[in-house]
């Protein structure tokens, strides 16, 4: 008898260490598949790398959740081992080559922003081991012709395009833009897309100012803006930018008609930093919490938003819904491949159309996701879609800040 409760609690005490890795009862026999990701928890892009990491821990808890990935007859589970990279795209590279090398993972998830993602991805060809990554856009990561190189962010020259096209709707519609952009890899792709898009569109770009990436002061480009009484702002940067440009644009009492922004708005901690001072300004996104698509891990957006909200305190924004499908895709391409070869999978992912909360998931001959981004703005301190076919209307004139 004693043997018996001996064996019972040597047991729960497995069952409890497993349940601490979120794997099953029987994970002692459980098959695992590693997906390696090396990214920020430290340095200047660790507040969107968060983001990200949210997105994959909990894409990988509902994979397990529900059954785990099937390959043949076998069942496998997903497990992420993770490294932080920093904010470094050197460091980056170097982990991503030691999750490779000496971790063994079988596949890649991939870091934040474009610049980190450029470095990460060439390893991933060195190894021709498929990286999925949901938060690098810019065209030099797709250019290469690196075919182990996937993305599900939507082309960055091609960002601001929703948002020129709204323009054009207003009465009257303004007539010169102001572009700010920070010298990140992602940031001058959309800049370039962006002059060219407006220049197209019949409108004058009368500033084209880049700044250096992190940078915190930007009063001399502001003072300049306010000069020339552009009619637009429109910045490329990362979210600690973006929350100094509006702080500063407020100090300046700069007051263009609009102002929108790659990265920030769509973030639930932009909002919460600015309160106020965050209302009326514009973003940019390739999802939004209005969507509702029928999902592949989770019923459908409308599902998977209230889980998320539930377990991280906060809105997830189209960082979160990238990082989702990334996972989503792993598990569907695997299973269509039918084995863990490198190359199989990597044919299967490329072949992918994959219903997902993010919407539906295709991807290019390059490797980059077959989209587009709408835009949202920030009205009583929440985020919604107002073009095109938004659930709220865009307001438009930017009330200027000594009237509000």
């Amino acid at each position: 008898m004693k043997g018996l409760v001996r064996t019972a609690l040597i047991g729960l005490i497995a069952l409890g260490l497993v349940a601490s890795l979120e794997l099953p009862a029987n994970a002692a026999a459980t098959k695992v598949i590693k997906l390696g990701c090396a990214i920020s928890f430290t340095g200047g892009k660790s507040r969107s790398g968060k983001l990200y990491r949210d997105a994959y821990d909990m894409a990988v808890e509902q994979v397990n959740k529900k059954g785990g990935v099937k390959v043949g007859s076998d069942t496998y589970m997903f497990k992420i081992v993770y490294y932080d990279d920093k904010s470094d795209p050197t460091e980056s590279s170097r982990l991503v080559e030691k999750l490779i090398t000496q971790d063994k993972v079988n596949f890649l998830l991939g870091p934040y922003s474009s610049g980190i993602t450029i470095p990460d991805s060439l390893v991933a060809q060195r190894y021709e081991i498929p990286m999925i990554e949901g938060g690098g856009a810019s065209g030099k990561i797709f250019s290469r012709g690196n075919k182990y190189i996937f993305g599900t962010l939507p082309p960055a020259g091609q960002y601001f395009k929703s948002t020129l096209e709204m323009l054009k709707t207003f009465t009257p519609a303004p007539k010169t833009v102001a572009i700010l952009y920070s010298d990140d890899k992602f940031d001058l792709s959309v800049a370039k897309g962006t002059k060219a898009l407006a220049e197209q569109m019949g409108m004058k770009v009368v500033l084209y100012e880049k700044y250096a990436e992190g940078a915190t002061d930007f009063n001399s480009i502001l003072t300049k803006l306010k000069a020339m009484k552009a009619d637009v702002m429109l910045v490329a940067g990362h979210t600690e930018e973006s929350l100094n440009v509006t702080q500063q644009a407020k100090e300046l009492n700069v007051c263009p008609k609009l102002i929108s922004m790659t990265v920030g708005p769509s973030e639930a901690d932009f909002r919460k930093s600015l309160g106020k001072d965050a209302e009326y300004i514009f973003g940019v996104a390739s999802w939004s919490t209005q969507m509702n698509f029928k999902g592949y891990l989770f019923k459908d957006t409308q599902e998977f938003v209230k889980l998320f909200k539930a377990k991280f305190g906060y809105d997830p924004d189209y960082h979160n819904a990238s990082g989702i499908a990334d996972v989503a895709v792993f598990k569907d391409a695997i299973e269509r491949a039918g084995s863990l070869n490198p190359e199989k999978v990597r044919d299967a992912i490329a072949a992918t159309s994959l219903a997902t909360i993010y919407g539906h998931v295709e991807f290019n001959p390059n490797g980059q996701i077959k989209g587009t981004s709408v835009v949202l703005q920030i009205q009583g301190g929440k985020i919604y879609q107002v073009y095109p076919e938004g659930t709220k209307k865009p307001r438009y004139p930017f009330p200027c800040w000594k009237e509000r």
